[in-house]
């Protein structure tokens, strides 16, 4: 799945999920990216790879967060490699999940499965999703609790996890890597720049957008030292 943005893409991923909740701005990311088939489709683990191989490939590997202190709201820096984090998500796929004689098949959540039950009461949350991963099939009752537990096992899993300490108060805790947010993030944070560049040029030379866009960085910078006089 590994693919790159460009500066157009970039702008296009932007478009396409400002106006989006956070679940759909990953998918808008991969899209943007040229990644075909059914996006949405797509096993949450194997989105999140995707996602984190291609900022990987867009900006590098070092990827830099934040976390704050659940005890006393230090704000820590973080430095994590995109490439390894992908690589410790795990293949998900179906599987049978079966008690006695009673069994059926279990397949990973995806994007799709998430987006319908986001109005879906706490409640009735588990049976909701339970619904989603079995195709709605008739469960017997004697699954019904080994369904959620191994339904709740495969989204510990398909988390990224890190533990961390404190500098200021030596409170530790685990967090949760929140992959969409961090690609969306740092993707935002670029085409916000790009267009300001882009009115910059625009402005100085008359050049149009996809012209300035087809540029390299360094010619880009470049324009600009002169645009600004420098």
């Amino acid at each position: 799945m590994a693919q790159h943005l460009t500066s157009t893409s970039i702008l296009q991923a932007w478009e396409a999920g400002v106006g989006c909740r956070p679940l759909d701005r990953g998918l808008a990311l991969l899209w943007a990216a040229g990644v075909s088939g059914d996006l949405a489709a797509l096993p949450l683990a194997e989105r999140d790879r995707g996602l984190l191989q291609l900022r990987a490939a867009t900006f590098g590997r070092g990827l830099e967060a934040q976390a704050v202190c659940p005890d006393c709201g230090e704000v820590l820096e973080l430095a994590l490699d995109a490439e390894a984090l992908a690589g410790a998500l795990p293949e998900m796929a179906e599987e049978v999940v079966g008690v006695g004689d009673e069994e059926i098949w279990l397949r990973p959540l995806t994007s799709r499965d998430l987006a319908a039950v986001v109005t879906v009461p706490n409640a009735d949350l588990p049976a909701a999703l339970r619904a989603r991963a079995t195709g709605g099939e008739c469960i017997p009752p004697t699954l019904v609790a080994e369904i959620d537990a191994r339904l709740e096992a495969r989204e510990a899993e398909g988390e990224l996890t890190t533990r961390l300490s404190c500098t200021a108060c030596s409170a530790v805790w685990t967090e949760v890597l929140d992959v969409v947010a961090l690609v969306w993030a740092e993707v935002e944070a670029t085409a916000l720049r790009l267009f300001g560049e882009v009115a910059e040029l625009a402005a100085a030379f008359g050049w149009a957008e996809r012209d300035i866009l087809a540029l390299s960085a360094v010619r880009r910078q470049t324009y600009l030292r002169i645009a600004r006089g420098g």
